[in-house]
């Protein structure tokens, strides 16, 4: 049997400071406290107890699936929200389960339902700025041309949204919590909070901070819990479901160490409904590629500093597309407050909000893409970092 590799998610990172009181960017900062923000791994070899995903060969008969599920001495559990085009299995042993479908021809492929778990990860850095990432890609000028469309979304797949803060209030649509099978997306984290301000918060409203596409609205999706624990089916679903209701953009600031069938059908499906991916590309500073960052059809993306200088957490490799702002980076948290955290999974949003920028100028995605890489600049490090270099969200725009 085929277990796969470490699974780390980049849920960033880290130790951050956060404002006692939700105070603009203008006011005085002062009175901060130090606050723990957990990053999501999982162990090696770690998996649901007892469950088995398979997905059958097309064409396969009905009863040849009964049979195979029966030949395993399993039990196909309900699907949820979305309809999958796999199957997950109740299996008495997983191992030997896997082993006896990877041999059976009616069985494209069988694999474990991964789980996602929380784990320590702390950087004490504090950078005394709040959004130099809006400036250094060059993103306030490319307002004056795109600033996104109130009738698209880009989808945040991650721990849920706090829609009752002041600064996504407005614009967050509650998507489908895959946790709880409800559609109540809150977040109980604070991650997923602070990827959709940086994507798409509400702008020019005299509250905290602006969003890199403005008018674009937040699709909220829930696939972690509080703990930090989420199935790998739940993800691959959530991707499903964003493509078929409409978003335009999903952004994963998440991944693995691994290879599994099942990630990558889900993105392969939403590209060919159209819809741009962006995911991080993982925060433990090897050369390794990172799913579903490294897969063909979503654009990976790395971290750098205030300089243009890579972060020293940030993976790396000419399979990371582009580089965006990742070291200090200011946004929104739960309990109306904002709060500094680091990490590939605050770079990727600065890319989902430009690929919603370019969406709003009725662009495909491949000609998002192609804007988005096409017209980095070549900070150091472009072509052994990153194979196109830091996002330039005002060139892109007039590409």
């Amino acid at each position: 049997m085929k277990i796969k590799k470490i699974i780390t998610m980049s849920l960033a990172l880290s130790l951050a400071f956060a404002p006692l009181l939700s105070s603009p960017v203008s006011a005085k900062e002062k009175d901060f406290e130090r606050i723990k923000i957990q990053s999501v791994k999982m162990e090696k070899n770690k998996f649901k107890s007892g469950e088995v995903i398979v997905k059958f060969k097309d064409k396969v008969m009905v009863s040849d699936e009964a049979s195979t599920v029966q030949s395993v001495e399993g039990e196909v559990l309900p699907d949820g929200k979305v309809k999958s085009d796999f199957k997950v299995l109740k299996v008495k042993d997983v191992e030997k389960a896997i082993e006896k479908l990877e041999k059976n021809p009616n069985v494209e492929y069988a694999e474990p339902n991964y789980v996602f778990t929380k784990s320590w990860t702390p950087n004490d850095t504090y950078y005394n700025n709040y959004q130099y990432g809006i400036k250094n890609t060059y993103t306030n000028f490319a307002w004056d041309v795109a600033r996104g469309s109130s009738s698209q979304e880009i989808a945040v797949i991650d721990t849920g949204v706090d829609y009752t803060h002041p600064d996504l209030d407005g614009k967050t649509i509650r998507g489908y919590d895959f946790v709880d099978n409800d559609y109540d997306p809150m977040d109980l984290d604070g991650h997923g909070t602070h990827v959709a301000g940086i994507a798409a918060a509400e702008t020019n409203n005299a509250t905290g901070i602006a969003g890199t596409a403005p008018n674009t609205r937040i699709l909220a999706v829930r696939v972690l819990d509080e703990n930090g624990s989420g199935s790998l089916t739940d993800i691959a679903d959530s991707i499903r479901y964003a493509a078929d209701v409409g978003a335009e953009v999903i952004n994963l600031s998440l991944g693995c160490d691994c290879s599994t069938t099942t990630l990558q059908n889900a993105v392969n499906y939403a590209w060919n409904k159209g819809v741009v991916l962006v995911a991080a590309a993982g925060n433990d500073g090897v050369r390794t590629t990172f799913e579903p960052a490294s897969y063909s059809n979503v654009i990976a993306v790395g971290a750098v500093d205030s300089s243009n200088r890579k972060a020293s957490f940030s993976n790396y490799g000419t399979w990371v597309d582009v580089v965006a702002p990742g070291v200090d980076i200011a946004s929104t948290y739960p309990g109306n407050r904002y709060v500094y955290l680091s990490g590939t999974s605050m770079a990727s949003p600065y890319v989902a909000g430009l690929a919603a920028l370019l969406k709003g100028q009725g662009r495909s995605n491949v000609q998002v893409r192609q804007a988005i890489e096409y017209t980095a600049d070549a900070v150091s490090g472009t072509g052994t970092y990153s194979s196109y270099g830091r996002i330039n969200s005002n060139d892109a725009v007039r590409y």
